[in-house]
């Protein structure tokens, strides 16, 4: 910053003087700076601050002399006030004058029975504010809209730019520590319309605003203020505008679909799944070495005793993974026809049969277990005689996945049975798709930059996976932030076992606990997938409507898949099909409307609409089975809960149910963080 004074300058020449005033003295002030650069959110708040008192003068005489009328003198005062100062953003509060008007006579047990004319009354006046905060933030899950702020010096009216990097440590969206990530900026401060793309340097307006700092955070204020601070705000958003991957290999940094993958650590990916992954390749060379793996069986050797009692296997197998298979023929069982203990010749000749259940046998010798493979049935078998137990270990192909096989052991000849408590039916599975265990992050910093200079700004912020979206791109017409009317209050989805959208309230006939919130639209709204996941049912549902069920890949409890039941959906217009991938944000359904077939009728909440909803159900994934189970018991819930429960009343649903409000809200929240809210 410079300052130019006018300089007179007085010489003295041959006792003569002079006066020279052309010249000027530029005096140098404090140098132009970036003080500051952070990530911020929004919030809009509405204060009311003490500024004096307001004396408020009678104009006839008034009865205050019961509770009623001073009630309504109380009131009536604090609208002749507020009318008068409001375009001054100004305030008395009702509390204040209702204190003031009930306050006892000095020495009497009750207040002023009534006032004069001209008499007075002083109460406190307040001073509206409305407050613009930038809070600082640290971290933001990727979607979210927020805002750089940068607070400057001697900058007021000039252009700074910002650039956003990622720590060289994490590099997990781009390729080198001098690329620059690339997100959506807004043409000005509030604009929700009109993006662009920016992977370079961002430029921001630095103005001189009525504000300050409180807490460490910067606050606007609305009307003129003599408090001023220098500052420079843009609008972003934390993503790329491309939405999907286009090509294979394509970089992260290109998509919003490639930011999650990139953030998205799967099992197999974690230290302790590269490290299963690493044992299960040396057993396979250890097998695959591995020359003799079937004992030899001795045919004359005396049946001295047989396999009997349980076998120790479990009932499912993951094809191409080794499972056991154990078998202890010491038993001590009265019953049991071989009394001798067996001897080691027993236990060496014990052999063991294998078939696929369901699938003719064209004789028994073909399901003996005589080979290391058998290629479209096991890729390795071995068995041995392990700590006086007999073993056989299995390696089932492929080809077998979806089958169930009959593992049997044998001396003389094998039963073919599945009767016998010795044989174990097995069913073959397929290696399950390696779960998403670990939801990563990243750290960005920023770069500021004036007229070339360069600064750094290394207060690192924590850029997150996305969370789950709301169902909806508009407000429900029973939430309080956009009841469709007055008698829409009562039918608010929020409350606590109110009424029929709530979760918990009781409905007849058949003694059932509601097991959803229920979302109110108009007909035919678009419903959207609430996160990635997998369609598991789609049926007919309630009153003419249908039913999409899906496993979502988000962990509401750790391990285990979140299930949504999207209910009361339009038959005529579901976009998705049992087994379809889902992607978070997709269209896949519209608002049905309820109707009565039978009788002719409509569902009419609140009158005299026709009714269209989303019931939504939620369950962790813990259990397994169809979600609407009418044999659970009330006492049988993990999580659900409610004050209308009574002997015989119950949900009628599985286990895992829970009451969705809390990732519902949080889902709104989310929902209008990315711009995606009308």
């Amino acid at each position: 910053m410079s300052r130019e004074r006018e300089l007179v300058m007085e010489i003295q020449v041959a006792g003569r003087t002079f006066y020279e005033e052309e010249e000027t003295l530029t005096i140098i002030g404090d140098e132009a700076e970036i003080l500051e650069a952070y990530f911020a959110e929004k919030t809009v708040k509405e204060e009311s601050l003490k500024d004096g008192t307001y004396q408020y003068t009678f104009d006839k005489l008034t009865s205050t002399d019961s509770k009623t009328k001073r009630s309504n003198v109380a009131k009536a005062i604090h609208k002749s006030i507020n009318d008068e100062i409001s375009s001054q953003h100004k305030e008395v509060k009702l509390a204040d004058i209702t204190k003031v008007i009930n306050e006892k006579e000095t020495g009497k047990k009750w207040p002023l029975q009534s006032h004069a004319k001209d008499s007075t009354l002083t109460f406190d006046q307040y001073k509206k504010e409305t407050k613009t905060y930038y809070k600082k933030i640290t971290s933001a899950p990727m979607g979210y809209q927020v805002y750089l702020i940068t607070e400057t010096k001697n900058l007021k009216d000039k252009k700074v730019k910002l650039k956003i990097h990622e720590k060289e440590s994490d590099l997990k969206l781009l390729k080198t520590k001098d690329d620059i990530l690339p997100v959506l900026v807004f043409a000005k401060k509030e604009d929700t319309t009109t993006e662009t793309e920016v992977s370079d340097w961002i430029e921001i307006d630095v103005k001189e605003e009525s504000g300050n700092k409180e807490d460490g955070n910067l606050f606007l204020y609305k009307e003129e203020n003599e408090n001023k601070i220098e500052v420079g705000i843009k609008k972003i958003q934390l993503r790329p505008k491309e939405d999907k991957i286009k090509t294979e290999g394509e970089d992260a940094h290109k998509s919003f679909e490639g930011w999650q993958e990139a953030l998205y650590i799967r099992e197999d990916e974690t230290q302790e799944g590269k490290k299963a992954i690493k044992e299960a390749e040396d057993s396979k060379a250890v097998r695959d070495a591995e020359k003799d793996t079937i004992q030899k069986f001795d045919k004359d050797a005396k049946n001295k005793t047989y396999p009997a009692g349980d076998i120790d296997a479990p009932k499912t197998a993951i094809a191409g993974k080794a499972i056991e298979y154990i078998l202890d023929i010491d038993i001590d069982d009265k019953n049991y026809r071989h009394k001798d203990k067996a001897t080691e010749e027993d236990k060496n000749n014990i052999r063991w049969s294998f078939y696929v259940q369901g699938e003719s046998k064209t004789d028994k010798k073909s399901t003996y277990i005589t080979s290391k493979s058998k290629p479209g049935f096991y890729t390795y078998a071995k068995t041995e005689v392990v700590d006086g137990k007999n073993k056989l270990t299995i390696v089932f192909d492929e080809a077998l996945k979806g089958k169930k096989v009959q593992i049997e052991p044998f001396r003389g000849s094998p039963d073919l049975s599945i009767n016998p408590k010795f044989v174990r039916t097995t069913t073959v599975q397929k290696a399950p798709e390696p779960k998403i265990s670990k939801r990563e992050t990243t750290s960005l910093w920023l770069t500021s930059q004036y007229e070339n200079k360069e600064k750094d700004f290394k207060s690192y912020f924590k850029l997150e996976t996305p969370g789950l979206l709301f169902p909806f791109r508009s407000i429900p017409l029973n939430h309080p932030d956009g009841f469709k009317n007055n008698s829409y209050k009562v039918w608010n989805y929020r409350l606590h076992e109110t009424k029929a959208p709530t979760f918990g309230y009781k409905r007849n006939p058949g003694m059932r606990i509601h097991a959803a919130r229920d979302l109110y639209y108009e007909v035919k709204e678009p419903i959207y997938a609430i996160f990635d996941g997998v369609v598991k049912r789609k049926k007919d549902f309630y009153l003419d409507t249908w039913v999409i069920e899906i496993e979502h890949d988000f962990e509401y409890k750790k391990g285990h898949k979140l299930t949504v039941r999207y209910g009361e959906v339009n038959k005529s217009n579901i976009l998705v099909n049992v087994g379809d991938k889902v992607k978070r944000g997709q269209p896949i359904a519209e608002i049905g409307l309820l109707y009565n077939s039978k009788k002719k009728t409509y569902i009419v909440q609140p009158s005299p609409d026709k009714r269209g909803m989303l019931h939504i159900e939620m369950y962790t994934g813990e259990e397994s089975g169809p979600l609407t189970d009418p044999n659970v018991k009330y006492s049988d819930m993990l999580y659900a809960k409610s004050t209308n429960y009574s002997t015989g009343r119950s949900f009628k649903r599985r286990k895992d149910l829970f009451d969705p409000l809390t990732l519902l809200d949080k889902m709104y929240i989310n929902s209008k963080k990315e711009g995606l809210m009308k």
